[in-house]
């Protein structure tokens, strides 16, 4: 898929505005072509993530009837984006209308809600690092209306087994279900073939490669219904039986309303063997225990915190190289759990028409990692995979060095109005000197307190302090001024000197 345009207006907010042309000339192809938004702290970035994640899950909402009345509409907008020629609809027109449901064109006819599925994305994938709230918040929010709506259901004497939603949101607890799914079922293409087994395995030689990643040996998976408070959909009964069978060990209390289970498994050919037999595919896999996952929004009262469904992280064993170790998860630094959830979901989530709103994705990096971010999506993502659209925001020219200016987006703030620009500058290759300079106004590529200093030095005349100081700076631009200013302060001295 291909995003077009937004043309967004919030009626409470006259400075939330937003004009985005997202075609710049795109073609829909099999070749890697994100689209990469960059700006300062605050500038807007992640609010226009926020904008296209609450159109998505209206439709996501609206095709699974979370809500008894069509929900209305409480800002003005008008959305374009163009599907795959493979798929029934080709241009599909989102518009919003305050106090109106939304209206959902596809090639020119208005589309009942049971229709929705033939032109939504076949995955929508949110990943914010750290806390942000704009993203993170409305995928909770959909999740905790639907299990609501379950758990009344169930409530019912209804089964409660409804369409799963299609939105993934990536945190800590999902990385482990993310790891989990990678070691399992490499070797096994995925659903409709995405990914293919060359590239389920590719995805464990990159962890190897980069995060020293090996193998996964050992976890426990706890179900805990919390006496019975919480009440499992047909299809969540039919998860935890998959589970069962695959476990070497079930311990289970179920006396009276009480319903707890740890399962305790260790992964070797024959488990993965069991998991394939009960599962299928990697996402049918992972979908049906984020579902069970998903509980957790649900589960928890003002006066206590309760986790239905959990993936104890000092049960949870890896294998690392360099030197080899067995190690536990909760070892792994937030570098190679960002890699892990990033790079696995891309994999396996990534599929003809999938949409990735991705909010600093590399923030936990080290330098090296980040330069190569682009270059590991297009290794690990087969040919069709890279139609899916990938909307990244970052500050990082890592990432921008590897993009294209058709497809880099600078935002800015001023007097509260979010305004959005192009690079005036080709980014693709583009040195980062350049680079900061044009996206961020930093002029210095050294840090701001190490220039103050060598100022103060030139500034001081002093031809000692100034040889001194050749030894406390690293090379740069700057020191080179400082070797300037010592031979022009020699000059003077020695004029000052034959007079």
């Amino acid at each position: 898929m291909k995003l077009i345009s937004l043309h967004y207006r919030d009626p409470n907010n006259s400075l939330q505005a937003y004009e985005f042309d997202f075609d710049n000339d795109r073609h829909e192809s099999n070749t890697l072509e994100p689209l990469c938004f960059v700006g300062l702290n605050g500038s807007g970035k992640s609010k226009l993530l926020e904008i296209l994640a609450k159109i998505f899950f209206e439709l996501d909402r609206s095709w699974r009837n979370t809500n008894k009345t069509k929900p209305v509409v409480s800002v003005n907008f008008r959305f374009e984006y163009h599907l795959l020629p493979s798929r029934t609809y080709k241009k599909i027109v989102v518009t919003g209308e305050v106090g109106k449901p939304l209206m959902i064109m596809a090639d020119e006819q208005v589309l009942e809600p049971k229709e929705l599925p033939l032109v939504m994305p076949s995955n929508i994938v949110g990943y914010s690092s750290g806390h942000n709230e704009t993203i993170s918040a409305l995928f909770h929010e959909l999740r905790e209306q639907e299990f609501g709506r379950i758990h009344k259901e169930v409530s019912d004497g209804e089964q409660g087994s409804r369409a799963l939603s299609r939105t993934l949101f990536l945190d800590r607890d999902s990385t482990k279900l993310l790891l989990l799914t990678a070691f399992i079922f490499s070797g096994k293409s995925g659903r409709d073939g995405f990914p293919n087994i060359n590239s389920s395995k590719r995805l464990l030689r990159v962890f190897e490669e980069f995060i020293h990643l090996r193998q996964l040996l050992s976890f426990q998976i706890v179900i805990d219904t919390d006496t019975g408070r919480i009440l499992l959909s047909q299809r969540m009964e039919q998860v935890l039986e998959k589970l069962k069978r695959c476990a070497l060990m079930v311990n289970s209390n179920e006396h009276g309303k009480e319903r707890k289970y740890e399962m305790d498994f260790f992964l070797c050919a024959q488990s993965k063997e069991a998991f394939f037999k009960e599962f299928g595919t990697a996402q049918d896999f992972f979908e049906q225990l984020y579902e069970l996952y998903s509980l957790n929004l649900i589960s928890s009262t003002k006066n206590k915190v309760h986790q239905v469904f959990s993936l104890p992280e000092d049960e949870l064993k890896v294998l690392i190289q360099d030197p080899v170790a067995e190690t536990y998860y909760l070892n792994l630094s937030d570098g190679e759990h960002q890699f892990i959830q990033v790079f696995t979901s891309l994999v396996y989530f990534a599929k003809q028409d999938s949409i990735f709103l991705l909010d600093e994705p590399e923030s936990h990096f080290n330098p090296a990692w980040r330069a190569k971010f682009v270059l590991i999506m297009d290794e690990l993502l087969g040919a069709k995979q890279k139609s899916s659209e990938f909307l990244i925001s970052t500050h990082s020219p890592y990432l921008v060095s590897a993009c294209k200016s058709s497809h880099v987006t600078i935002f800015n703030r001023q007097g509260g109005k979010i305004s959005c620009l192009q690079p005036k500058r080709e980014t693709y290759g583009g040195t980062f000197d350049n680079l900061l300079i044009e996206l961020f106004e930093v002029v210095s590529p050294i840090s701001a307190y190490s220039k103050v200093s060598i100022d103060k030095v030139i500034k001081s005349n002093d031809a000692d302090k100034m040889k001194l100081a050749l030894t406390l700076f690293g090379e740069s631009p700057y020191k080179r001024d400082l070797y300037e200013a010592i031979l022009r302060l020699g000059q003077t001295l020695e004029l000052k000197g034959t007079k």
